[in-house]
């Protein structure tokens, strides 16, 4: 009997503010990976139409409706009224509840989150890789950059975390008291956080059940508690603790993803030392969406790096 091929699937949860920056992404995806990989796209209710408007027969749609986790009920149209009002503070932003705990509601950045996670029951394929909004393609991608001898792509930076990443460290302390792991208050930690992360559908759903085996409450409505979240940093440290040496045999400590995290524009002269230091692991390119670099400029990136990989 023949062995079926393995198969990759490209996930992205977005909402319609990102929804230009999504556009790039997906021409992308249909410009550097093979006919048969579906790109999977996870939007509020209010935003399906205006997603399944790019009308390409490699994307699926889902909405939080379909692939929110069990107990939580996403509160779309809430959410999109709350974001408009900028007296409403953060903590308030209700993109979510949790039937157990209906206060405090889920903040849409925490329900993203909860529905990435909950995407590993939805979407078949033995490896999902987790694309960001506002990364961009722009070398040939296959599943033999995510898939080696059976075991997923792990990106694990070593030390990436250090005390002045005040909300990182959060995030770490998350997920050691969902999993039930020892809180060790130390100065670094390593790093699971990148614009393209890739994971083992069976392993995620692996660490999930272990979050409910620890607080005794449904994953989700066990990680909606907290204010500072995650997902990235839960299933990393799920993995190093748990997963087995041979679950782990492709790991790294190289994003697949050449990244500009700064806050701020970049400009002409950050984009050439951008562009220059793009190196051989990397897949793709990932401008913030929150430095508002004009998209002229991320064009022109994106144009002047597939010239320079391009065989």
């Amino acid at each position: 009997m023949t062995t079926p091929a393995p198969t990759m699937a490209i996930v992205t949860p977005t909402y319609r503010p990102d929804l230009d920056s999504f556009r790039r992404l997906h021409e992308s995806v249909l410009r550097h990976t093979d006919d048969d990989v579906v790109h999977h796209a996870a939007v509020p209710g209010t935003d399906v139409d205006a997603f399944r408007d790019i009308d390409s027969p490699r994307l699926r749609v889902w909405s939080y409706q379909e692939v929110a986790p069990p107990g939580i009920v996403p509160t779309d149209r809430l959410g999109a009224i709350t974001r408009r009002l900028p007296v409403i503070s953060s903590r308030v932003n209700c993109a979510g509840v949790s039937r157990r705990r209906p206060w405090q509601p889920i903040r849409g950045w925490v329900m993203q989150q909860l529905v990435k996670l909950n995407m590993a029951a939805h979407v078949r394929a033995d490896a999902l890789v987790f694309v960001d909004s506002d990364v961009v393609l722009v070398r040939r991608t296959d599943v033999d950059d995510y898939l080696k001898d059976g075991a997923v792509r792990f990106f694990s930076r070593t030390d990436g975390i250090t005390r002045s990443m005040t909300r990182h460290h959060r995030w770490c302390q998350a997920a050691h008291r969902l999993l039930g792991l020892p809180w060790k208050d130390h100065d670094r930690y390593p790093d699971h956080v990148a614009g393209i992360v890739s994971y083992d559908p069976e392993l995620v759903r692996a660490g999930l059940e272990r979050v409910e085996e620890v607080t005794g409450t449904p994953w989700a409505q066990a990680a909606a508690r907290y204010l500072h979240f995650s997902e990235d940093t839960l299933v990393g440290t799920y993995l190093r603790h748990f997963a087995s040496t041979e679950e782990l045999g492709y790991s790294s400590e190289e994003p697949r993803c050449h990244s500009h995290w700064s806050p701020e524009p970049m400009d002409e002269d950050e984009a050439e030392e951008f562009v220059a230091t793009f190196g051989p692991e990397h897949r793709a390119v990932h401008i913030q969406s929150t430095s508002d670099t004009d998209d002229r400029l991320i064009d022109s990136i994106v144009a002047r790096v597939e010239q320079e990989v391009r065989p």
